[in-house]
C-alpha cells in the first residue's frame, strides 16, 4: 500500500469513527473514536507527514459530522458552529503533536504517549477556549482536570492498542521466520546429501578419466588411427573438465550456503516436526491426503542433522511415492522413536512405517543396491536415479554407524534404523 492509499484509508476510517461519540462537560463537547483511532494510525504509518494527516482528518471529520447532522434535520448554520470547535481541535493538534512535539517522535512507547497526553490536552483546551468565544461556555476548574484524565485514558487506550500491534506483528515476524528456517533446514539438508553422493562419485569419475587417457596410451602405442587416438584424448579431457566442475560446485555449496549451519545443532523433535511440514507440503503437491505422526522417548540433540534429515526425508518420501498411488485419500505414516539396549550398548530404534501397498519379496533383497529403482516409465524410458535407498544406507553406515532392516506385508511396509546412542552427541533433553 503506497504512502496516498495509506493517507487515504487513515482519513477515511477517522472520519467514520467521529460518529462514535460521548458527550461531555458540555454542550456540543463529544469525546470521538476519530481521536484515538487517528492516534493508532499515527502510530502505525509513521512514515506519513503527521501534520498532513492530521490536517486532513481536521477537515474531513469534521465536514463528514456538519454531513451527517444536515441529514438528521439540524440546520446549516448550527449545525456549522457546532462543528467549528472540532475543527479546531484537530489544526491545534497538528501543531502540538507534528510541529512542537515532534521531537519526541517514536523512539519509545514513554515518548509516545506523552507526545499523545499533551497534544490532546492542549488540544482540548483550545477547543474549549473557541466554545467559550462561541458559546459562552465557561472554562471551570472542574472542565480543565476532566480534560487532564481524557487525556490520559485516552492517550493510555491509545497505546495499548499500539503495543498491542507490535506484539502482533512480531508474532507474525517470529511465525515466518521459523517457516523460512524450516524450508532452509530442509533445502540444505538436500544440498548436502546431493555434496555426499558428488563427493562419493569423484573416486568413480578419476577412475575413468584415467581409463580414458590409459586407453588414448595405448592406442597411440598400437598406431591406431589418429581420430581413435583423438577421440580417447577429448574423452579424457572432458571428463576431466566434468570433475573440476563437480568440485567447484561442491566447493560453492560447502564454503557460502552449508558453512552457515556448520556448528548448529538440532535436537531429535525440531527435526521432526520440520519433516511434518514437509509432508504436508508433498502429499498436498501429488494431491493425496496423507495422516503423519511421529513420537520419541529421548529427544537426542543431533550434530549431524543434515545427514539424519536427508535418511528420515528418503524414507518418507517413498512412503509418500507409494501411499499416492495406492492410498489416495487415507494414507498414513507413523515415525516412532523408542531407544533399546543391546549388548550394553544404547541404540535409538527409529521405525518409519505406512500403510502403502508393501514391497514384493522380490524387491527386498535387492532395494539397498546401487542403480535400482522401482520407478521406471514405460513411455519414455526414463529411469529414476535409484539413488534414495542407497543413499540412505550409505548415509546411515557412515555417519552413524547404523543398520537398516526392511519389513513388508499387504498392509504396508516399514523400515526400521538402529543408531547407537554416542554416534548422536552426548548432550539431550529427555522427555
Amino acid at each position: 500500500m503506497n504512502k496516498n492509499s495509506r493517507l487515504f484509508l487513515m482519513v477515511s476510517v477517522s472520519s467514520i469513527a467521529s460518529q462514535i461519540y460521548l458527550n461531555m462537560f458540555v454542550d456540543g463537547f463529544i469525546v470521538a473514536m476519530s481521536v484515538v483511532m487517528m492516534g493508532i494510525f499515527l502510530y502505525i504509518f509513521k512514515d506519513l507527514e503527521s501534520v498532513t494527516a492530521i490536517m486532513l482528518i481536521g477537515v474531513c471529520s469534521p465536514l463528514f459530522r456538519f454531513v451527517v447532522m444536515l441529514w438528521k434535520g439540524g440546520k446549516w448554520g448550527e449545525s456549522a458552529l457546532l462543528c467549528l470547535p472540532d475543527m479546531t481541535f484537530f489544526f491545534a493538534y497538528a501543531f502540538f503533536f507534528g510541529v512542537l512535539l515532534r521531537k519526541l517522535g517514536f523512539s519509545s512507547y514513554k515518548n509516545y504517549y506523552i507526545r499523545l497526553a499533551l497534544s490532546d490536552f492542549l488540544s482540548n483546551c483550545i477547543e474549549m477556549m473557541v466554545r467559550f468565544l462561541i458559546f459562552h461556555q465557561f472554562f471551570t476548574v472542574q472542565r480543565l482536570s476532566g480534560l487532564i484524565i481524557l487525556a490520559v485514558c485516552r492517550s493510555f487506550f491509545i497505546l495499548l492498542v499500539c503495543v498491542s500491534s507490535d506484539i502482533y506483528k512480531s508474532l507474525l515476524e517470529k511465525a515466518e521466520h521459523e517457516e523460512n528456517y524450516k524450508k532452509l533446514v530442509l533445502m540444505a539438508s538436500t544440498f548436502n546429501s546431493e555434496v555426499y553422493f558428488m563427493e562419493k562419485n569423484m573416486n568413480e569419475i578419476e577412475d575413468i578419466m584415467k581409463n580414458a587417457f590409459t586407453l588414448y596410451k595405448t592406442l597411440e602405442r598400437e598406431n591406431y588411427p589418429k581420430s581413435l587416438q583423438h577421440i580417447a584424448l577429448e574423452i579424457s579431457k572432458d571428463i576431466h573438465e566434468v570433475k573440476k566442475g563437480y568440485r567447484r560446485v561442491i566447493r560453492g555449496l560447502q564454503d557460502n550456503f552449508l558453512s552457515e549451519f556448520k556448528d548448529t545443532v538440532l535436537s531429535l523433535n525440531d527435526i521432526l516436526k520440520i519433516l511434518s511440514v514437509d509432508v504436508e507440503k508433498t502429499a498436498s503437491a501429488t494431491g493425496t491426503n496423507i495422516s503423519f505422526t511421529y513420537s520419541y522417548k529421548t529427544n537426542y540433540m543431533i550434530e549431524k542433522h543434515f545427514a539424519f534429515m536427508s535418511i528420515i526425508r528418503n524414507l518418507v518420501s517413498n512412503s509418500i511415492d507409494a501411499l499416492a498411488d495406492s492410498h489416495p485419500f487415507h494414507g498414513s505414516i507413523n515415525i516412532s522413536c523408542t531407544d533399546e539396549i543391546k549388548e550394553n550398548v544404547k541404540y535409538c530404534v527409529i521405525k518409519v512405517k505406512d500403510n502403502g501397498p508393501g514391497i514384493p519379496d522380490d524387491v527386498i533383497d535387492v532395494l539397498f543396491e546401487p542403480g535400482f529403482s522401482t520407478k521406471y516409465n514405460e513411455e519414455t524410458g526414463d529411469i529414476n536415479r535409484g539413488l534414495g535407498l542407497t543413499l540412505v544406507k550409505d548415509l546411515l553406515t557412515e555417519h552413524f554407524n547404523g543398520q537398516i532392516t526392511v519389513s513388508s506385508s499387504d498392509h504396508g511396509a516399514g523400515f526400521t534404523l538402529r543408531i547407537p546412542e554416542y554416534a548422536f552427541r552426548r548432550e539431550r533433553k529427555d522427555c
